[in-house]
């Protein structure tokens, strides 16, 4: 039996000893006034200060502001008009309770921020201008659009809700990724603002990231020093200690998921695609064996009893062999096939002796060995990585530059303390750098690092099954063909010929044909 939309107290909750977020006396349609109570995972109805009854604030309730219909100049005027109400409602498989209540435009946007982080908002159509397909997702096809209250520019990930619940697990894929990124909010993950829903589709408004990837920098031989590799390491392990803390862990940190904000300005570097992200402490993960081969922990990879557990410091790893490569030019994993690789994976053997290291400062390769000790007991954790020698000195100039809200670590004033740390990095590290220049994989123009990992490789093959690919798991599927970045689908323009890179989770689907006709696609063609 489906629940209805209002329900009683639940037995174990208590709201006098629940912490209350917020609350707000609305108006009904026939005149009457409710007060609501606002708790984390409970709406409650309160009535002569007696709590009746709730609603509780999980995937299947839904809210939708309201606003005033107003009369359009002309059939491209998509203006809104003034919020009067809000309204809330709960999808039975096809039937859909309503409860609908007026109040100030100012209570109902304070409800919208309680209520954006723990539920869905219905309707999405009139509420964005979609500009372009940036991108296909694993059920989805990516859109670059704006919010039209505020002009606020967006990734749109449009799931077909139909064709990805229907796979196994895809309806508990979605929710838990959902769920993960509205937990997660650090300027090195990847942000998540809204979640839009309708019958037939759901509608992620995430980040618009215009710096490209890691990926796409090596592919295309930027020259990346060391100072610009520990602005790196250190961004990316901000945002691991703020999911780490939370017990949650990536699983699937490769070049593709690390992204930047702003071209060639490593300090804006982002953590994305959070599809096979878990919480540590879940009694079953959701996919046990997975990740991408050349990128995964020993413990995950070799794991035999799937019902077991490992911790967030498997991102460590994964992150090593990504600065193993930053390094030294060369993955650590460099079979010529996929079997090859997945084989040099589980073996965990990482060669610490090639001549790309010789001339490495002392403190990189220390660092580079902690967070590659195979024996996780024994590896380095975030919080330890940041206090390391090699990247201390960057990361207090982050988080400084971070804390006053400066735009970059560049235009900090010359005489101050802060630059001068940093010129004694640059001179540190400008010998090893002068020796990369000349003898690194990354600058030879004989060998493309898009090339990092031979065909058979770069299709990722993900790892979830005692077949080694998994063949059970949506999200893992939807990755086995993967786009590399976003020269493969080009650059979307708005209105002022504003180049944008997609943002992340874009990887391939067989859910994102789109009709010819499709509506979201209204301001395409508008320049």
């Amino acid at each position: 039996m489906h629940q209805k939309l209002w329900i009683p107290i639940p037995n174990d909750f208590k709201p006098k000893q629940e912490h209350l977020i917020i609350q707000g006396e609305f108006t009904k349609p026939n005149g009457k006034t409710r007060l609501l109570y606002g708790y984390d995972h409970y709406v409650v109805c309160v009535k002569d200060g007696q709590f009746k009854k709730c609603i509780k604030l999980e995937f299947d309730t839904k809210f939708e502001i309201l606003r005033q219909a107003i009369q359009k100049k002309d059939e491209d005027d998509d203006s809104l008009g003034p919020i009067i109400g809000i309204q809330f409602l709960r999808d039975n498989a096809g039937i859909m309770p309503t409860y609908k209540l007026s109040a100030s435009s100012k209570l109902i946007l304070e409800w919208r921020q309680f209520l954006s982080p723990r539920i869905n908002q219905w309707q999405f159509h009139n509420m964005f201008r979609v500009y372009k397909k940036i991108g296909k997702g694993n059920f989805a096809t990516v859109y670059m659009a704006e919010r039209i209250e505020d002009g606020e520019e967006m990734a749109i990930k449009a799931f077909a809700k139909q064709a990805a619940y229907a796979e196994e697990n895809g309806k508990e894929a979605i929710l838990n990724e959902i769920a993960i990124m509205r937990r997660l909010h650090n300027k090195h993950l990847m942000k998540l603002f809204e979640v839009y829903e309708t019958s037939n589709s759901l509608y992620v408004a995430l980040e618009l990231l215009e710096g490209g990837s890691l990926y796409d920098l090596i592919k295309d031989k930027v020259p990346i020093n060391t100072k610009q590799i520990q602005q790196i390491m250190v961004g990316i392990l901000i945002g691991l200690q703020e999911m780490h803390k939370k017990e949650i862990m990536h699983r699937d940190l490769k070049l593709e998921n690390i992204l930047f904000k702003v071209s060639k300005k490593m300090e804006s570097v982002v953590i994305a695609d959070f599809g096979l992200a878990t919480h540590v402490n879940e009694p079953v993960y959701l996919y046990c064996r997975c990740g991408t081969p050349g990128y995964v922990a020993p413990e995950v990879i070799n794991i035999k009893d799937m019902k077991s557990k490992y911790s967030s410091i498997c991102d460590i790893y994964s992150l090593g062999l990504v600065f193993y490569l930053l390094l030294t030019g060369k993955p650590a994993f460099n079979g010529k096939s996929y079997a090859t690789v997945v084989k040099q994976n589980r073996e965990a053997s990482v060669d610490f002796e090639i001549k790309q290291l010789q001339n490495a400062p002392g403190a990189a390769v220390d660092l580079l060995k902690q967070m590659l000790e195979k024996d996780p007991k024994k590896r380095i954790n975030a919080e330890k990585c940041l206090h390391h020698a090699f990247l201390s000195d960057m990361a207090k100039i982050m988080l400084e530059a971070e804390k006053e809200d400066q735009q970059s670590i560049d235009e900090i004033d010359e005489g101050n303390e802060i630059q001068n740390m940093m010129n004694k990095i640059n001179d540190e590290y400008s010998k090893f750098d002068a020796t990369r220049n000349i003898n690194s994989p990354l600058q030879s123009p004989k060998q493309s690092p898009g090339l990092l990992m031979q065909k058979q490789i770069q299709q990722q093959k993900q790892i979830d099954s005692t077949k080694v690919v998994g063949h059970d798991s949506p999200l893992l599927k939807g990755k086995v063909d993967s786009i590399d970045s976003a020269q493969s689908i080009g650059t979307p323009t708005k209105k002022n010929n504003q180049q944008y890179q997609p943002s992340p989770q874009i990887k391939p689907s067989r859910f994102a044909k789109q009709a010819e006709n499709n509506p979201l696609l209204k301001y395409a063609k508008k320049d």
